[in-house]
């Protein structure tokens, strides 16, 4: 059996997105193994609406659905994967809402990830202080983390 590679991307920063996608089928292909890549629905905070981030527009709130979020973001990701990854690689989607990096690992976990790919900006002062995602992803991975720099 290969091995699971595990790519999360966030649907808002596509860019990103799409060279953490290229790591992960280098990987993949290279461990003759399956690439899951997912995303996930963040906490809605007042005054943002998710779904005006993964369709790259700008908006205010409004009363929302947050299947229909999710469900929304797991289409997108469909795209994106339909678009970006080679015919003939195993590949599967997941959508999750809640804090991103409690959802990476909890689905690295679920599928048994062999290793997790993610894009990684540089850090600020505040990500010093509060931990950004990837820390924290690769701080409390049960795999290995393939941690992308300057995106």
């Amino acid at each position: 059996m290969g091995d699971k590679i595990l790519v999360p991307i966030d649907l808002a920063d596509q860019k990103t997105g799409l060279k953490t996608i290229a790591e992960g089928v280098i990987q993949a292909t290279a461990r003759k193994g399956e690439l899951i890549v997912m995303t996930v629905v963040p906490d809605i905070l007042s005054g943002l609406d998710f779904r005006y981030a993964i369709r790259g527009e700008t908006g205010g709130s409004e009363d929302y659905d947050l299947k229909a979020i999710v469900k929304e973001a797991l289409e997108k990701l469909n795209e994106i994967v339909a678009d970006h990854i080679p015919s003939g690689m195993k590949v599967s989607t997941i959508a999750r809402h809640g804090t991103a990096y409690e959802e990476i690992l909890n689905v690295a976990r679920d599928v048994g990830a062999t290793m997790i790919v993610l894009g990684a900006h540089r850090p600020s002062l505040k990500d010093y202080l509060i931990g950004p995602t990837a820390a924290r992803v690769v701080r409390h991975a049960e795999c290995s983390v393939n941690v992308l720099r300057d995106m």
